[in-house]
């Protein structure tokens, strides 16, 4: 029972730095807010059993995901900020590519507009 609010804590507390970072609220009815939501309970769920991704030390990728998705990087290092000030957990650079890809995908302008046309 513990580890199951430690992942709802865990999640909620990372949708809302993304919700903070970006200023909006997220498509909760969009297929990429439910892919999201699920990485995020599997990343939580590894972090109770003491998991650990292997790092395939790709900086290509990484550099290139930097580049291309700045505002999602810069969402995913407030979530890094927040795992190893919150439970000193440091995650790979693998993790902060696929979080990064995520956000991306959530917070993507034309799933944004589409939000507000499901509640107007």
């Amino acid at each position: 029972m513990a580890a199951a609010v430690q992942v709802t804590e865990m999640v909620n507390n990372i949708l809302n730095i993304v919700k903070y970072h970006f200023q909006m609220e997220l498509n909760v009815n969009s297929v990429n807010y439910e892919r999201f939501l699920t990485h995020l309970r599997f990343f939580a769920m590894r972090f109770i059993r003491k998991e650990r991704d292997a790092d395939s030390n790709d900086d290509f990728l990484y550099e290139q995901v930097k580049q291309k998705y700045p505002s999602a990087f810069q969402c995913t290092q407030k979530i890094v900020t927040y795992l190893e000030k919150t439970y000193d957990w440091t995650i790979s650079s693998d993790e902060e590519i696929y979080l990064t890809l995520h956000i991306h995908r959530v917070t993507n302008r034309h799933e944004f507009n589409r939000a507000i046309e499901y509640t107007d």
